[in-house]
């Protein structure tokens, strides 16, 4: 598993974050369509959905760009994604009684994948030395 991700230790890291955002609004998209088996409240999915795909596109945008700071642009995405969790957190004690146990099991892998992985790109923003590595 280290020596997969070692292979994001560089600016590339933006591709794996922008896969997990369209990944997310993928599995986002599904649970509103199959909404009675989640639980969620249809708007709040789609507030779910339209920052999952603001994340994409930023992290798209970012890799495509390819600034010589990507650092500071890691640390941002990082510090959106733990505040998308604390939001995604914040509705599920929310709705917690209207979630069914895939609800429940989906949010919380969900924040939990979110979480590591932000802290995986907060280590590389705030360890990596140098200015550009490509």
């Amino acid at each position: 598993m280290r020596t997969i991700l070692n292979n994001f230790n560089s600016p590339k890291i933006f591709v794996l974050d922008a896969s997990g955002a369209f990944v997310s609004v993928i599995l986002l998209s599904n649970l509103y369509i199959f909404n009675e088996y989640f639980g969620m409240p249809k708007n709040v999915l789609l507030i779910f959905i339209g920052i999952a795909l603001v994340f994409f596109l930023y992290s798209a945008i970012i890799h495509f760009i390819n600034p010589l700071r990507w650092r500071t642009y890691l640390k941002i995405i990082a510090i959106l994604n733990i505040c998308y969790c604390a939001f995604t957190l914040y509705h599920v004690f929310l709705c917690f009684e209207n979630l069914t146990l895939y609800g429940k099991l989906y949010f919380l892998g969900e924040i939990l994948v979110i979480i590591l992985l932000s802290i995986y790109e907060l280590r590389i923003a705030t360890t990596t030395t140098g200015f550009n590595t490509k």
